[in-house]
């Protein structure tokens, strides 16, 4: 598996491979939206970065970081006592249905650190944080060193977790 950025070049693809994806992942997959002009705000806004992940030319999954955070989530992170700041970034990883759970969210997160460490982002919060419902993910998290830091509702219940990049190592603390 090979993760590079992508270009507007690669938004029609993106998008129909984020059609592909089944409702029930796409659900898990929320808040963001992959129709072609997203994809190609993202790509052209330098707020964001968009990484895509292939094999064998087939795109397997994408992370979008959006350099920085919300305001809804500054306030959620502050109540917990946590100040979110500018090297901080909000991470939304999406691997396709037949690839989840054999161990590529952890090649894509790792593939992802030379372009977040390049960017100067330090630490990675989930972007409308995960499902409490979503064991899986949640688990997936916790061990590549992502620690749960509070509870919201919206849409259900969901955990906000932020994970620390160490520079030094080039990869999240649990790596």
């Amino acid at each position: 598996m090979h993760t590079r950025k992508a270009g507007i070049q690669d938004a029609a693809a993106i998008s129909c491979f984020y059609e592909s994806l089944n409702a029930s992942t796409k659900l898990l997959y929320a808040p963001h939206s992959m129709h072609r002009d997203a994809i190609i705000q993202l790509v052209e806004d330098p707020a964001y970065l968009l990484l895509i992940s292939e094999e064998a030319e087939n795109i397997s999954g994408y992370q979008v970081f959006l350099k920085g955070t919300f305001p809804w989530e500054r306030d959620r992170y502050q109540h917990y006592g946590i100040t979110l700041l500018p090297s901080d970034a909000s991470y939304a990883p999406v691997l396709s249905d037949s690839r989840q759970g054999l161990g590529l969210g952890k090649a894509l997160l790792h593939q992802a650190l030379p372009y977040l460490t390049e960017e100067g982002i330090q630490r990675l919060i989930l972007w409308g944080g995960v499902q409490c419902s979503n064991i899986r993910a949640v688990n997936f998290y916790l061990s590549n060193g992502f620690r749960i830091k509070g509870y919201f509702e919206w849409e259900g219940s969901n955990y906000d977790m932020i994970n620390t990049i160490h520079a030094s190592r080039n990869h999240p603390a649990s790596l």
